[in-house]
């Protein structure tokens, strides 16, 4: 049952990890009791289908209650209990809370660089994490130095098709982007969208992300009519696959908000972008990067409806945060 919920998660079919870790974690508090270390583990595992699913906070109330647990139980320096700081930062990070996920991600880099090494595939995933934090942070040069690394590093133990190689280089297409290395930024997307569609197929969460984020680079390099085809292909599918309130959802959403932007109609751009805020402001922190991309974008539009008015409250709210 164990592994086959993994496998659900890896092939991105969420709900049915989801009804599967329930039953897990269940069966083995029934069995082994609630302390036990396998029941742990599969809460921790159950924590990070929640987060798919863009059930942050629940992913961060057993994150936590499982962190005190095996600190208790295994010690803090028990690979467990590393795994599960590193998944309650990744709980913080993609909640917007990124001080706090920085912190907990370098803490956990930290001890596994001591006890595993700095090339276990453990320790690359911390540093995977912190480089995504320090995405969004906006520290994107140091994002690039530990992306490179982890790359390189991927690409030589696992190969360049491994899914967790395209996770990397996935994160690295992200980084160019932010820096405005925009060519860089196409060719490598264009890479792993053709490989994640190969291996994980067209409609695998992953796959659709990558779509979203090559569509902004098109965005970018003014190729609106291939961005706008493929955010709505992404949005279309993230709907039917992660639902509409899904934090991936609402962040495609908002990008195809703001390409609408640019070929100047407004009005559909309005509507889904007050619904996209609407969304994110019950599910992230009020400081999340994509809460405030929105915002920047549905401002935008509002001063090109001529909305002047809605446009400044949205301006004073963003200088405030």
């Amino acid at each position: 049952m164990h592994w086959v919920a993994w496998l659900y998660k890896d092939l991105g079919k969420f709900q049915e990890a989801e009804e599967l870790g329930i039953l897990l974690v269940n069966k083995r508090r029934e069995v082994l009791g609630a302390n036990h270390p396998q029941t742990l583990e599969s809460t921790g595992d159950l924590a990070v289908v929640f987060i798919q699913l863009g059930r942050l906070r629940e992913a961060e109330e057993l994150n936590v209650a499982v962190l005190e647990w095996q600190t208790d139980i295994l010690r803090e320096n028990h690979p467990d209990t590393l795994a599960a700081m590193s998944n309650l930062a990744s709980t913080y990070s993609a909640l917007g809370r990124l001080h706090e996920g920085e912190a907990l991600n370098f803490e956990v880099l930290e001890r596994r660089r001591k006890i595993l090494g700095h090339n276990h595939p453990d320790t690359l995933r911390s540093v995977t994490n912190l480089a995504v934090t320090y995405n969004r942070l906006d520290r994107f040069r140091e994002a690039e130095v530990l992306e490179v690394a982890v790359l390189q590093g991927r690409k030589s133990s696992l190969g360049e098709s491994h899914p967790e190689t395209m996770v990397t280089m996935n994160n690295l297409a992200v980084t160019y982007y932010k820096l405005e290395r925009l060519q860089e930024a196409e060719d490598l997307g264009s890479v792993v969208l053709e490989k994640r569609r190969s291996i994980l197929g067209v409609n695998h969460p992953d796959t659709l992300l990558t779509m979203g984020n090559l569509a902004m680079t098109y965005n970018k390099l003014g190729r609106l009519q291939e961005a706008e085809t493929m955010l709505v292909e992404a949005l279309k599918n993230q709907t039917d696959i992660l639902g509409r309130n899904h934090p991936n959802t609402l962040c495609t959403q908002s990008n195809l908000g703001a390409t609408l932007n640019k070929v100047d109609r407004w009005q559909e751009a309005e509507e889904l972008l007050v619904l996209a805020l609407e969304k994110q402001k019950n599910l992230l922190s009020v400081n999340h990067p994509h809460l405030i991309q929105t915002m920047q974008n549905l401002a935008d539009t509002y001063m090109k409806l001529g909305k002047s008015k809605e446009a400044e409250d949205l301006n004073e709210a963003l200088k405030g945060l």
